[in-house]
């Protein structure tokens, strides 16, 4: 019966209006439904990341050293001027074919430093601006046509870009910051299965600060030398760990383990080691001037190129921290096994097909040749690196050269 004051009109145009509604919601549960919900999104295949120097690998002389060393000086302040870092930075790139021979016309170009903290430049815990400023410099004349600088420093990092002055360097000599979000950031396969532990790998596919490595053509690392509190020094391989995003400080716990994994993710075009103010205790972080000191253990500061990243460590772990790599720097022989095996992996193009033919085969039948091409080139591609600890083995070839300037 309808209620008091409701007409037997307005009753039925309520009802068939509430029928109406009810058969359209029934429409669309049938219609639109998703049973799948997220899963029915597109999937995309993670990242995988360039070699940088393989470009140059075929070109670089047997002869042209795999690390070059400049020493320089201080003035009456007992500091280092930008001039002298000027100096250091040819003088260690000229025995191999000067920034040219890595950086050509129209390239774009991403400079890593390590931002990781909201320090000053003169604590050493944080690459020395001057050298940023200096390398864009170069980059710049050798005709770069774009200059990024990175980084997803520990703390945030609008302080930290600050503070430090990379974010000044940057800017006044035309360089692009780029900082992170997550807009920049994409999965990438660090190696194409789950890592085993038990082997000392941290890394299958990680969450990292991608764009920036997209867009570059060649990668530059620009680290400091300096003390680490958990893996004894903090070097270049280290400096990739500021391309992580994510619950980074998990890997906290086997640190050796995902320095190693970071050495093998990443073959830069080049390696610049700031060597001018060295965090010798106390590090990462530091935060006392006593505890730095200029050059490190040589008392001059210098700037050490490469293009082995692995050597190059060892070789800063002895020559400017002042301690012996094989005592505490465990990632070192990690990183090693691991970048050789991928060296290998490509010194034999038919042996790496039928491998590869038989794997991809393996209970599906014959795979399409062109997966198979494209796996091969990857691999060819990745092996075109150097990657060796032992830097005696350099000396005694006369790959590392030593210079100093005025």
């Amino acid at each position: 019966m309808a209620k008091p004051g409701v007409t037997r009109r307005e009753m039925i145009t309520r009802v068939g209006g509430t029928l109406a509604v009810a058969a359209g919601a029934t429409w669309a549960a049938k219609h639109l439904y998703d049973p799948v919900g997220d899963a029915g999104l597109p999937v995309y295949p993670p990242r995988t990341l360039k070699n940088y120097f393989a470009s140059i690998f075929d070109s670089y002389g047997a002869s042209t050293p795999r690390i070059s060393v400049a020493h320089g000086g201080t003035d009456s302040a007992g500091e280092v001027s930008r001039e002298t870092i000027q100096k250091m930075i040819q003088a260690a790139l000229g025995p191999m074919g000067g920034i040219e021979k890595f950086i050509a016309k129209g390239d774009t170009v991403l400079i890593k430093p390590n931002v990781a903290f909201d320090r000053g430049p003169r604590m050493g815990a944080t690459t020395n601006p001057d050298v940023l400023a200096e390398m864009i410099r170069l980059c710049r004349s050798a005709g770069a046509k774009r200059i990024l600088v990175a980084d997803n420093p520990i703390e945030k990092p609008e302080p930290c870009f600050a503070k430090s002055r990379i974010k000044h360097a940057a800017e006044s000599e035309g360089a692009e910051l780029m900082l992170p979000s997550n807009a920049l950031f994409a999965p990438v396969a660090i190696r194409d299965r789950d890592p085993r532990p038990a082997d000392f790998e941290a890394l299958g596919t990680w969450e990292v600060f991608h764009r920036p490595l997209e867009l570059a053509d060649k990668v530059i690392g620009l680290p400091p030398i300096k003390d680490h509190n958990l893996c004894f020094a903090s070097m270049s391989m280290k400096n990739w760990y500021g391309l992580l995003c994510g619950r980074r400080n998990q890997f906290h716990q086997a640190i050796h383990n995902i320095v190693s994994d970071l050495g093998m993710m990443m073959s830069p075009t080049l390696i610049v080691v700031d060597a001018t103010r060295v965090l010798m205790k106390n590090g990462p972080t530091g935060g006392k001037l006593e505890d730095v000191a200029i050059g490190g253990v040589t008392g001059r500061p210098a700037i050490v190129a490469s293009v082995d990243q692995l050597a190059s460590d060892a070789w800063c772990c002895q020559h400017l921290l002042g301690r012996d790599p094989a005592a505490g720097v465990r990632y070192l022989e990690m990183a090693e096994t691991k970048i050789q095996d991928r060296i290998a992996a490509g010194r034999d193009e038919a042996a790496l097909r039928a491998r590869l033919t038989a794997e991809m085969s393996a209970g599906t039948g014959a795979p399409p040749r062109d997966r198979i091409d494209a796996k091969v080139a990857q691999t060819l591609h990745e092996s075109k690196r150097f990657g060796i600890r032992d830097w005696q083995v350099y000396d005694r070839e006369g790959l590392i050269k030593e210079t100093s300037v005025v």
